[in-house]
C-alpha cells in the first residue's frame, strides 16, 4: 500500500488506536496526518513517533472535543485549507465507560446517570456523527472542484456492538449505533466517491483498557476468556479500508477480535 500525496484527518491520534493509525499511514508515504485529541500532553511524543515512521510525513496536531460541532467544522476546514485536499479520514475518539454486571441490588440501567448517558452520546455517537459530517462535506467539495479522487471514511465502533449485553450500557448503545450510521452514510455518499465503514475492535491494550476494568484488567479478560488485542492490529484494518485495496467495500461493520 502506498499513501503517497494522500492527507488524512484521525481523531484521537494522540494515542492508542488512533496513533497506531497515524504512524501506520506516515510509514506507508502519507503526505499528512492531521490528528484531532483533547489529550494534548501526548502531542510532543505522538509527534516524534509518527515522524519516526516517516519524517516526510507532515504532522498537525490539534486540541479537538469531537462533541463540539463547530470545533470539528473549523477543524476539517482547516485541514483543507493548508492541504487542499482530505483523502481519508479515521473517526478513532471516544471515551470508556467501567463495565459493570447486574447483582442483587439491581439492574445495571439503575446506574446509568443522566450525565453518564450524554457523555457517550455527545463523545461516541454525535462525535463520529460530526466528524464524518464534515468530512463528506470537504470531501464532496473537492469532488465537486473537479478532484475526482476516491475517498475513504473509517468509523471505529467496538465489539460491544454486537453483545447486546447490560455491561457498559450507555457506551454499548452508542457504539451500536456508530455501525448503523456508518452504514446508511455509506450508501448516501456513493455516488460522490466515498466509502464509509465502520471497525469493531474487541478489547485493545490501549491506554483506556484499564478504564473499562479496573484493577488488573489483562487477568480479569483472560478470565472471561478474550484474547487481548494490539493497537497495530486495529491500525491495519482501519489502514487497509482506507487504501485503495478495499475500494470495492463500502457499508460493512467489521468485528476485529477473537470472535466474541
Amino acid at each position: 500500500m502506498s499513501f503517497a500525496s494522500r492527507v488524512f484527518a484521525i481523531t484521537g491520534g494522540a494515542s492508542g488506536m488512533g496513533l497506531a493509525v497515524a504512524k501506520l499511514l506516515s510509514k506507508q508515504g502519507a503526505a499528512a496526518v492531521c490528528i484531532g485529541d483533547l489529550n494534548k500532553k501526548n502531542f510532543e511524543s505522538a509527534t516524534k513517533e509518527i515522524r519516526g515512521e516517516n519524517p516526510d510525513t507532515a504532522v498537525d496536531m490539534s486540541a479537538l472535543d469531537v462533541s463540539k460541532s463547530a470545533a470539528v467544522e473549523e477543524w476539517i476546514s482547516g485541514i483543507v485549507h493548508k492541504y487542499g485536499r482530505l483523502d481519508g479520514a479515521a473517526n478513532v475518539a471516544g471515551v470508556p465507560q467501567v463495565a459493570r454486571q447486574s447483582s442483587d441490588a439491581g439492574p445495571t440501567l439503575l446506574d446509568e446517570s443522566d450525565d453518564m448517558w450524554r457523555l457517550h452520546m455527545g463523545v461516541n455517537l454525535d462525535g463520529v456523527f460530526y466528524c464524518t459530517r464534515s468530512q463528506v462535506r470537504a470531501m464532496t467539495a473537492l469532488r465537486h472542484k473537479g478532484d475526482k479522487t476516491e475517498r475513504s471514511i473509517v468509523n471505529v465502533s467496538s465489539m460491544a456492538a454486537l453483545s447486546n449485553g447490560p455491561s457498559c450500557l450507555s457506551y454499548g448503545v452508542a457504539k451500536t449505533a456508530v455501525v448503523s450510521l456508518g452504514a446508511r452514510i455509506a450508501k448516501d455518499v456513493a455516488p460522490f466517491g466515498i466509502r464509509v465503514n465502520t471497525v469493531l475492535p474487541g478489547a485493545t491494550n490501549s491506554p483506556m483498557l484499564s478504564q473499562f476494568f479496573p484493577g488488573d484488567a489483562k487477568s480479569i479478560l483472560a478470565t472471561l476468556g478474550y484474547d487481548i488485542l494490539e493497537p497495530e492490529d486495529i491500525a491495519r484494518t482501519i489502514v487497509y479500508l482506507l487504501s485503495d485495496e478495499s475500494k470495492k467495500i463500502s457499508g460493512v461493520g467489521l468485528p476485529v477480535g477473537s470472535g466474541h
